[in-house]
């Protein structure tokens, strides 16, 4: 098996602009052409259409039936599944996008799976919500009904981090991520983390967390 020599970079992205700008930026960045992507939670498949028109051939995952229907009634190519659970066999796609989705799934599962299914080589681009997200929400959210989901996202993600496991119920429905943890199961599944890019710090804790990686070839 070669290996692929790690040459891992932290970057900023510009205060200038919106953090969903940067973010869907980064997603896209280095995937074009003739290539299979399968893009992980794809929602109502607005980033599916983007890759398309770039040339690439994509698919989609999506666990809400009511979306999976709307992107098949778009003409999108969208089968039901869930992150941990992708509906498709090894090394089926060159490339892998997720876009804040892992926030809401068991990431060491949601990782195993993009490492499953990514050949040789492939690459993943992906974005999540970082400590400084859940903070922000719990400090300056608007209500108290925000206010409490960032302290519930934040009571979550220590419970996991020490535990493996979620708190029950609606209480354990999102975590943050943190570029330690996710480098952990990255090293477990043969993927290499190339670029990690900062969307926004809030206490100097990243908002958004995106990670570019390679499969191992």
């Amino acid at each position: 098996m070669t290996t692929i020599t790690p040459s891992f970079t932290t970057s900023f992205a510009p205060d200038s602009e919106p953090s969903h700008v940067s973010c869907r930026r980064f997603l896209t960045a280095g995937i074009d052409g003739s290539i299979t992507v399968l893009d992980v939670g794809c929602g109502y498949g607005e980033l599916m259409g983007e890759l398309e028109e770039g040339g690439c051939t994509v698919v989609g995952v999506e666990v809400d039936a009511n979306l999976v229907r709307h992107c098949q009634e778009a003409q999108l190519r969208v089968t039901q599944g869930s992150a941990e659970e992708i509906p498709f066999p090894e090394a089926s796609f060159d490339a892998v996008v997720c876009s804040v989705v892992l926030p809401y799934t068991d990431e060491r599962r949601a990782v195993a799976e993009w490492a499953r299914v990514l050949k040789p080589g492939g690459l993943v681009n992906v974005t999540g919500h970082g400590l400084g997200y859940g903070l922000e929400m719990m400090l300056r959210g608007r209500g108290w009904k925000r206010r409490l989901y960032g302290l519930r996202m934040l009571a979550n993600t220590a419970v996991y981090q020490t535990t493996g496991r979620r708190l029950p119920g609606p209480l354990g429905d999102t975590i943050c991520q943190t570029s330690a943890r996710l480098r952990s199961y990255y090293a477990l599944h043969g993927l290499i983390l190339q670029e990690e890019q900062i969307v926004r710090k809030f206490a100097g804790l990243p908002v958004f967390l995106c990670h570019r990686a390679v499969k191992q070839a």
